[in-house]
């Protein structure tokens, strides 16, 4: 998987300035959901703010593919969760805050949008993957290495909304012409589950017969 340090396009200050701001609006959040949770009637948090954050949190896993196969999606999942059931006390603290409140609903929607902008950014994939019509032409001509380093390059983008759907059918061709060369090898990368097939496909020659 790729990281922010992986990405070209992307300074070291941008990221420290992303980190900065996540630290702002979760501490903002959880302080100003503390002071709620004084004021906030305990049937609501042992109730209402639980509910919430499971109903979240099932929101977020039913939507997203990855869950909970992958460790970065059951991360999010109990991120939303937390951030659910503080919602509530959250919500109850904005008033007991006064003017406070207004200035941290202000600094969360900055702040916020900014990290938010950041994260979507991140999440793009920056290595283009071939179309998928030039790639069933270029197939025969392409050398078992370079469709493995094909395959990988579509990891990203199958975890773009975005990009799914044409990385499914790159991955589609890529996988039949893999075990046409190869068919031991991709049944050995297959049974064991592992996201890349290097260490399986034999790439040492090509089998083009």
């Amino acid at each position: 998987m790729s990281t922010d340090a992986s990405r070209p396009g992307r300074s070291t200050p941008w990221r420290t300035a992303a980190r900065a701001g996540r630290a702002v609006c979760g501490t903002l959040f959880v302080a100003t959901a503390l002071v709620g949770a004084v004021v906030t009637p305990w049937m609501v948090m042992l109730v209402a703010a639980p509910a919430l954050g499971l109903l979240a949190a099932g929101t977020v896993a039913s939507a997203d593919p990855d869950f909970p196969r992958e460790a970065g999606s059951r991360r999010i999942v109990v991120l939303v969760a937390a951030a659910g059931v503080l919602a509530v006390p959250f919500g109850a603290g904005l008033p007991a805050l006064g003017g406070l409140g207004g200035v941290v609903v202000l600094v969360l929607l900055v702040v916020g949008s900014f990290v938010a902008a950041e994260a979507a950014t991140a999440a793009e994939p920056t290595t283009p993957i071939r179309d998928v019509t030039e790639l069933g032409a270029l197939l025969g001509t392409l050398s078992t290495d370079e469709l493995v380093r094909e395959w990988l390059v579509t990891e990203d983008h199958l975890r773009s909304a975005r990009h799914r759907g044409p990385a499914a059918e790159v991955r589609a061709l890529l996988l039949d012409e893999l075990a046409r060369r190869d068919p031991a090898g991709v049944s050995a990368w297959l049974a064991a589950g592992d996201p890349s097939p290097g260490p399986y496909i034999r790439t040492d020659r090509d089998l083009t017969g």
